[in-house]
């Protein structure tokens, strides 16, 4: 015979056990959450962070690296000084290519840029709320002349290269000083021959002098010279945000210009360290449209607010000091101000 089971075998779960156990499964759940969103908010803390340190070192290299190299004319900047260079372009007083002093600048002073904006540097847009820096500098290799000028107009003589162009921007200097020109005829790279000849076709700005001022020796080199002006922007790859852009000339192959370099550069200051009594040091620090003689500007110093991508990053507005003052902003982005002073090595022993 089949017997009936045992009353407690068959009883199931009561409903206070049930509310039980769905009260600990919740408890467990909201515990879980918010361990996960803790644990997402710290990642996203530390990505935002290391994120804008990396900005933060990739713009103070980029901008060191220009700014010491501001103003090469081989060895002529070094002992002889850059009033030592003879600029023969056309039009040489146009930001871009005045190739003849080592670094220029525009401070926006509320109601307009002093000095006044080129009109190549305007057509950029510029943002009021960063300072513009542009550096005159040697790129790439050198060529030592294989033959001596026998006059300021005679042609210079180098290796055969692949690297020089017409039209390039060029550079002859020793110790004694150093000229600026533009090389003039075709292929003068895989020729070994650059002229710099007045009236050629094709070929701006073009000089305005054949003669480089003196005969150079084999002692000195040949450099392709490049201008790079830095200044804040609005960002293509993040709505809503200010960049670090640059703008090349010439471009020599980076491709299209300008380019944005650092996402989120919100602010950037650049003051000039001025030598008033030729000890080759800085006595004073101004800003750019204080600057009277671009030639006694022996460093700079920069300092730049860059800010993070994300709006709510932080869970507060992150005050921070930008030139001496502290600034609330009125967000919950992550900022970090990163500062440079950089000497021109080329104006100082």
């Amino acid at each position: 015979m089949m017997r009936n089971p045992s009353p407690l075998r068959a009883r199931g779960m009561t409903l206070i056990e049930l509310m039980i156990g769905m009260a600990i499964g919740l408890f467990l759940m909201t515990v879980m959450g918010a361990v996960y969103l803790g644990s997402k908010g710290t990642f996203t803390a530390q990505e935002s962070t290391a994120r804008l340190q990396e900005n933060g070192r990739f713009a103070v290299d980029v901008l060191a690296k220009d700014l010491r190299m501001a103003g090469f004319h081989a060895c002529a900047g070094q002992v002889s000084g850059l009033a030592s260079v003879r600029n023969v372009l056309n039009a040489a007083t146009p930001l871009a290519q005045n190739f003849g002093q080592a670094v220029a600048g525009s401070h926006n002073t509320g109601a307009a840029w002093s000095p006044a904006l080129d009109p190549t540097v305007a057509a950029l847009g510029p943002s009021a709320s960063g300072d513009i820096v542009t550096v005159y500098r040697s790129t790439g290799t050198s060529w030592a002349l294989t033959a001596e000028m026998l006059t300021g107009t005679s042609d210079l003589q180098v290796t055969p290269t692949a690297n020089i162009a017409s039209g390039d921007i060029l550079v002859v200097g020793d110790c004694g000083g150093a000229a600026v020109f533009q090389a003039t005829n075709a292929n003068p790279g895989g020729l070994g021959t650059i002229q710099h000849q007045m009236g050629a076709g094709g070929i701006a700005p073009g000089v305005n002098n054949a003669s480089l001022g003196r005969a150079y020796l084999q002692d000195a080199a040949v450099y392709r010279l490049q201008s790079v002006t830095y200044y804040l922007a609005p960002s293509v790859r993040q709505a809503g945000q200010t960049a670090l852009w640059s703008y090349a000339w010439p471009a020599y192959g980076l491709g299209v210009q300008p380019v944005e370099l650092v996402t989120g550069l919100e602010r950037m200051s650049v003051t000039y360290g001025i030598d008033t009594n030729a000890d080759r040091a800085a006595d004073k620090y101004v800003t750019a449209d204080a600057v009277a003689d671009w030639s006694q500007v022996v460093n700079a110093r920069l300092e730049m607010v860059i800010a993070s991508n994300d709006s709510s990053t932080a869970t507060s507005a992150q005050p921070y000091t930008f030139g001496g003052a502290l600034v609330t902003p009125n967000d919950q982005r992550m900022r970090t101000v990163v500062s440079l002073v950089a000497s021109l090595r080329n104006a100082v022993p």
